[in-house]
């Protein structure tokens, strides 16, 4: 009996630590050392959240720069949410030497009319990457002048202001951060 009620004080006594101490510990630190990063990076403007810097998102009007291709369609929308049960993340699965895959980006090069970077024709693995390669958004670049009627080489400019150094690959720019600072033209 003495064993068994040791055992139900360790359980709950861990149940405690585990459940709620814990837990609590970690989130206060986060909110004291790191606010930004523990609330989801959020981007705000004149005070209302617009995105975050982590998760990319769908853009679809030809004035601004597009993202990634997204295997679950960016389906942070309310409706979308609801009808799919939950927002999700996940890239397509397909391997390289997949033919569907072969065949989605020939699709896309064949849409386009024209050479495209990678990443322009491909996944992320969680498919809500919040960056573009700057080669990417170079080639956006003409589309985009044309939009808005904006001379390129400012846009281009605005690209290489925006441009974050990454020593595993290519050089990258957040596309919120990039639009954003789009619009300020």
């Amino acid at each position: 009996m003495q064993t068994i009620r040791k055992s139900l004080g360790l359980v709950l006594i861990m149940f405690v630590l585990c459940g709620f101490i814990f837990p609590l510990t970690v989130t206060a630190l986060g909110q004291v050392l790191f606010p930004e990063q523990a609330n989801g990076s959020l981007v705000k403007q004149d005070g209302k959240v617009i995105g975050s810097k982590l998760i990319g998102q769908q853009w679809t009007e030809p004035k601004y720069f597009h993202g990634r291709i997204s295997a679950v369609n960016y389906n942070m929308n309310a409706n979308e949410v609801k009808e799919s049960g939950g927002p999700a993340s996940g890239g397509s699965n397909y391997g390289n030497s997949n033919p569907e895959l072969k065949k989605r980006v020939q699709e896309t090069i064949k849409q386009e009319g024209q050479k495209l970077s990678s990443d322009a024709v491909t996944t992320s693995g969680s498919g809500l990457d919040p960056d573009i390669t700057v080669d990417n958004a170079k080639q956006q670049v003409k589309c985009i002048a044309k939009e808005r009627n904006i001379d390129a080489s400012k846009i281009n400019h605005l690209i290489d202001e925006n441009k974050q150094a990454s020593p595993m690959a290519d050089d990258y720019v957040n596309v919120l951060k990039l639009n954003i600072t789009l619009d300020k033209l």
